[in-house]
């Protein structure tokens, strides 16, 4: 799949967040017509890596997988605001780099282009999870048509 002008803004603005997150290394990583895959490893303190597929699509999502979706808009799963240098500020900072640049290109200033929210997974390197998550991701482009 060949990625349009509002592709190119999604995989550069993924690919630039290493640059401003210190503790984040990307990996498998699938942009989908209207959804888009990733999983991203954040390096934590005491030598401890969590691993996570944080999905985010531009509509509503009911794909059953048991994922957990993140906090939106009007939640109180974080009433002080999300907590600097995680997983939800990581992805906010990404969906407000895409949707500026997004709007520049379009001429739309205010538009939305992504859903409130993200849904996101804890991957366990046991049980060879991360290769089947990575699988899927990899895998996916071939189920859409």
């Amino acid at each position: 799949m060949e990625p349009n002008a509002m592709g190119r803004i999604v995989l550069d603005q993924w690919n630039a967040l290493p640059r401003h997150f210190a503790h984040v290394q990307l990996d498998q990583v699938q942009l989908m017509p209207d959804h888009f895959h990733a999983i991203i490893i954040l390096a934590g303190g005491i030598g401890s890596t969590l691993r996570a597929d944080a999905t985010a699509a531009a509509g509503p999502t009911t794909d059953g997988s048991g994922a957990t979706e993140g906090a939106g808009p009007g939640t109180n799963a974080r009433p002080n605001g999300t907590r600097p240098g995680s997983l939800g500020a990581i992805i906010g900072a990404f969906k407000s780099g895409t949707t500026y640049h997004m709007n520049r290109l379009a001429g739309t200033p205010g538009q939305r282009y992504w859903q409130p929210g993200f849904h996101d997974r804890v991957i366990r390197v046991t049980y060879g999870e991360f290769e089947r998550i990575a699988r899927y991701i990899a895998q996916n482009p071939s189920k859409w048509w």
